[in-house]
């Protein structure tokens, strides 16, 4: 699994979720939310406002998440707040990945290492 966040401001790096591991909301909120999302006001958006999106996945949707995400984020699209379906909300599941994917996968790899360092 892999979790990349992107915007007007620029993009982050890709975070790779560990091989195996299940994604709970629990390791999406240790894993990617605390360690990756938390420090975007800083590093990336430099205390301007703006909003975090993500999909429907369940670790998204847990309450447990869109606690954390009122706590620590400035602003969030809220779970039951979400269009379905919608590629104007969610560029990243209707092109990017898309085009992210065609790109890394034109070639074959060996092993996860070289997919890996395709994707980045």
């Amino acid at each position: 699994m892999v979790w990349w966040g992107v915007s007007y401001q620029g993009v982050t790096k890709l975070h790779f979720c560990e091989k195996g591991v299940k994604t709970s909301a629990k390791v999406y909120q240790d894993t990617v939310l605390d360690h990756v999302v938390k420090p975007l006001s800083n590093r990336l958006f430099k205390n301007i406002p703006w909003t975090f999106q993500q999909d429907s996945a369940p670790a998204h949707k847990a309450r447990t998440t869109q606690a954390w995400l009122e706590t620590n984020v400035p602003d969030f699209i809220r779970a039951e707040d979400w269009p379905s379906s919608s590629p104007d909300l969610n560029p990243l599941d209707f092109k990017l990945w898309l085009v992210l994917e065609g790109m890394a996968c034109s070639k074959r790899h060996g092993d996860i290492d070289s997919l890996k360092k395709s994707l980045e």
